[in-house]
C-alpha cells in the first residue's frame, strides 16, 4: 500500500507525525467518495451543534464498526474520523444503502479533531485496531501518546469513556504506559483474550482487524478508561 511522506502538525509540544496512507479504491467505493463525501463531512463545530450525546471513532477503517454503532444508538449523534480515503468510500456506500441520519466524517488528523473541540463534549470515544507502527523508529507516528491522551480527557465528560482495542502485544502495553502518564482517567477493563465474545459483541462487531490478528493467532486486547464523575 503506497503512502504519502511524513506530515508534521503543531508547535513544539504538541507536534505530531502521520501518514496519509493511499490505496485503491474499488468502483464503488470511488463513486461514493466522489458523489457523498461532501455530504457526510462535517466540522468539530457542527458535531457541538448537536444536543444529545455525541460519540466518536477514530480509524473506523471501511466503516462496519461505525455503522453498527448508530444502528444500536439512534438517539447518539455518530462522527467516525479516517485519512484513509477508500475506507471512506466504503464507509459511504454503507451509509447510503442504510439511510442512517446519525452519522458523519471528518477527513482529518484525530489530533487536529479533539484540539477543535471544547471541554466536556463527547460522550465516549472508541478506537479500534489503530496502525501499530511496530518498528521502534516510526512509535512517534502511533496515535497514542500522552498529549493526545490528555486532549481525550478534556473533550470527554465525566462519567464517559474510551474504548481501545489492538490484537499487537507491545502497542496495548504501549497504551497502557501512555494512559498512565495522563490523571484523570481510571481503568475499567483489560482484557486479553483469544477470540471476539459474546460479551464483546453486545458493544461492537468484529474489525476486519481483529479477524486478521485472530487469524494470525493475536491475542486481542481490550481497554476501557473512565473519566469519573
Amino acid at each position: 500500500m503506497a503512502t504519502s511522506p511524513d506530515e508534521h502538525v503543531g508547535g513544539p509540544e504538541q507536534a505530531f507525525s502521520y501518514i496519509r496512507r493511499r490505496g485503491r479504491f474499488t468502483q464503488a467505493q470511488a463513486r461514493a467518495y466522489e458523489n457523498l463525501v461532501e455530504q457526510h463531512r462535517v466540522t468539530p463545530e457542527h458535531l457541538i451543534a448537536h444536543s444529545g450525546p455525541i460519540g466518536l471513532e477514530i480509524g473506523f477503517g471501511m466503516g462496519a464498526e461505525l455503522l453498527a454503532w448508530a444502528q444500536q444508538s439512534p438517539d447518539w449523534y455518530l462522527c467516525g474520523v479516517e485519512l484513509y480515503q477508500p475506507g471512506i468510500g466504503a464507509m459511504l456506500t454503507r451509509l447510503k444503502s442504510r439511510q442512517l441520519p446519525n452519522v458523519g466524517l471528518i477527513d482529518q488528523p484525530a489530533q487536529l479533531v479533539l484540539a477543535a473541540l471544547p471541554a466536556e463534549c463527547l460522550s465516549e470515544v472508541r478506537i479500534f485496531f489503530p496502525d501499530p507502527w511496530p518498528k521502534k523508529r516510526h512509535f512517534k507516528r502511533r496515535l497514542v501518546q500522552v498529549p493526545f491522551v490528555v486532549e481525550l480527557h478534556r473533550v470527554i465528560k465525566p462519567g464517559s469513556v474510551v474504548r481501545l482495542a489492538t490484537d499487537w502485544a507491545n502497542y496495548g502495553e504501549w497504551m497502557v504506559e501512555q494512559f498512565e502518564q495522563v490523571p484523570g482517567f481510571q481503568l475499567l477493563k483489560d482484557q486479553i483474550r483469544k477470540a471476539h465474545t459474546a460479551e464483546d459483541a453486545a458493544v461492537r462487531s468484529t474489525t476486519k482487524f481483529e479477524a486478521r490478528g485472530e487469524r494470525l493467532g493475536h491475542d486481542i486486547r481490550d481497554l476501557v478508561y473512565v473519566k469519573p464523575q
